[in-house]
């Protein structure tokens, strides 16, 4: 991580505005992708099962796995936005009030999509596009393993699970990533002090010689 406090300015402003203009419009294909295979395949008329055609933007596919597609774009086309940002206005700058608030706002966005619009999209999918409810058995456990006993998984619980399992997971995650990003500025600074340090531990001075 401490590699990147070494980064050039040239460098720093190329990576940042590439990442957020690429993010930028991937994220507005992302959207359209979603909008339009979210709509109905198929619609009645007069009884009659038809094909709904829409505008010029009928070509996109439908179903539920491409409107997946369409939400993993999207988060990584986020992740790309925040890291530009990042990098434009906020790494190897002079640290101000205003550019620590800027900070903070870039860290409650990215907390916001991790924590809240991603769970929340992912229980959206499961019980509407997918049907994962109560009512939906997805396996039984052999009745040897629970005593005799007839026991099944719904396809609810499973949904639930990973659902447990990815809000633990991505908070580790923030754990690790919090502690990496406090050790960026850390191997410089210790370079720098022990260039301005004799072999013997003492300060160098520079002579009048």
């Amino acid at each position: 991580m401490h590699r990147i406090a070494a980064i050039n300015d040239r460098t720093r402003i190329l990576i940042g505005s590439s990442s957020l203009l690429v993010g930028t419009g991937l994220m507005a294909v992302a959207v359209l992708w979603v909008h339009y295979s979210a709509l109905p395949q198929t619609e009645l008329v007069n009884g009659v099962s038809t094909p709904v055609v829409v505008d010029y933007f009928n070509w996109i596919p439908r179903g539920w796995f491409w409107k997946s597609i369409g939400y993993l774009a999207a988060l990584g086309a986020s992740q790309m936005m925040l890291l530009g940002a990042a990098f434009l206005w906020v790494l190897n700058q002079k640290m101000t009030w205003a550019r620590a608030s800027f900070a903070a706002f870039l860290v409650w966005i990215e907390l916001v999509l991790v924590f809240g619009i991603v769970p929340s999209e992912w229980l959206n999918l499961s019980q509407t596009d997918l049907d994962w409810s109560n009512q939906r058995i997805a396996f039984r456990i052999p009745a040897f393993l629970m005593l005799g006993n007839d026991v099944a998984i719904s396809w609810a619980a499973i949904k639930d699970s990973i659902s447990g399992a990815y809000n633990l997971g991505t908070l580790a995650g923030a754990g690790v990533v919090a502690y990496l990003l406090q050790q960026v500025y850390k191997a410089p600074k210790k370079r720098a002090a022990a260039a301005r340090t004799s072999p013997y531990g003492r300060p160098l001075v520079k002579g009048d010689g």
